[in-house]
């Protein structure tokens, strides 16, 4: 896969993915539609499959940490308008994703393996997207409360 075309598709793919695991749904959309259907239609929307596992272990390594660093690229842009401009300041996906990675910063390389080891230790679950790995597994344990201070579920 050409790099820039890769970066792209991952930089939209990091912008789009959040919707289902950080319940940017209204509240039961995708358990009543079914997370499958959901990403149908997001797939439908974004004219592109939404990174699962099963694309995940089909990419290079160069692919992953470009997926990776267009993921943060964007929370990275998102970060620096809002203190550009504060009145833009919310607790959405990206401040989310900032106040976990100010608590436990990783590099790319540590991203990349954190995705490679959940879906290495959880075959049965390689259809779950990998923004929802990120949000479970590092993400959401760094964060005191949910999108829009909404409570953490467990």
């Amino acid at each position: 896969m050409e790099k820039r075309g890769a970066l792209k598709i991952c930089i939209l793919a990091a912008v789009v993915c959040w919707l289902i695991p950080c319940g940017v749904l209204p509240s039961g959309a995708a358990e009543s539609r079914g997370e499958a259907a959901v990403h149908k239609e997001l797939e439908k929307e974004i004219g592109m499959p939404v990174l699962n596992g099963d694309l995940w272990e089909k990419m290079t390594h160069d692919d992953k940490v470009a997926f990776v660093w267009g993921f943060f690229t964007v929370v990275s842009i998102e970060d620096y308008l809002v203190d550009k401009y504060p009145q833009l300041k919310t607790e959405n996906f990206a401040a989310k994703v900032t106040e976990a990675s100010r608590k436990k910063p990783k590099t790319a390389n540590e991203v990349v393996a954190l995705i490679d080891g959940y879906y290495q230790a959880n075959p049965d679950e390689i259809e779950k997207p990998v923004v929802a790995v990120l949000w479970d597994d590092m993400i959401k344990p760094n964060i005191a409360t949910g999108i829009a201070g909404r409570p953490l579920k467990p």
